[in-house]
């Protein structure tokens, strides 16, 4: 299914950058899917039923996502007439996805034991920015017990672990290769 909400991703985006309306359709994107997701076992059930007619369909998607910008409601027509409305998280991670990639940045996650302050964040930011070659990182931190110290950071599909906890099981795999 990636497949399809990637094509439907990247639709969307080249008409929204078309229109300049890039980061309107990000943040309307994002709003639907923190609604859709509780209810995906209902949209399912909508996409799956054979009774509703195109018509309904597109009722449907007018009432609930009234107000939303043209190139993503005639989006969520084409999906509800495609009984795809259930990929509209995977669309919007997909759409993250090609927006990040086009602005030149990403979402760094940072774990630590405990939480960082904005200036701790912001360091450890502008050291991946030089690292990465990103014009911009969006920071998040997690706090994460099991590290026991240090940091380990992900950005994209990439790991940074920089733990105490990497530290020991590094330390014990080389003990069990010296046996």
């Amino acid at each position: 299914m990636a497949n399809i909400s990637q094509k439907y991703a990247q639709a969307l985006y080249d008409v929204a950058e078309e229109q300049n309306l890039t980061d309107d359709i990000l943040n309307e994107l994002d709003q639907i899917t923190i609604s859709v997701k509780g209810l995906l076992s209902e949209v399912r059930a909508i996409d799956n039923n054979p009774k509703l007619a195109k018509n309904e369909r597109q009722q449907f998607v007018e009432n609930v996502f009234k107000g939303v910008s043209k190139p993503l409601l005639n989006t969520l027509f084409l999906l509800a007439n495609n009984s795809k409305l259930s990929l509209i998280p995977e669309i919007d991670g997909d759409y993250r996805k090609i927006y990040n990639q086009v602005h030149s940045q990403d979402l760094m996650k940072v774990e630590s034991v405990y939480p960082l302050s904005n200036e701790e964040l912001d360091e450890i930011g502008k050291a991946f920015i030089k690292r990465t070659g990103l014009k911009k990182l969006i920071l998040e931190n997690q706090v994460n017990d099991s590290l026991i110290g240090g940091i380990r950071v992900s950005i994209g599909t990439k790991v940074y672990d920089g733990s105490i906890q990497n530290d020991l099981t590094q330390l014990t795999k080389s003990f069990q290769q010296m046996k």
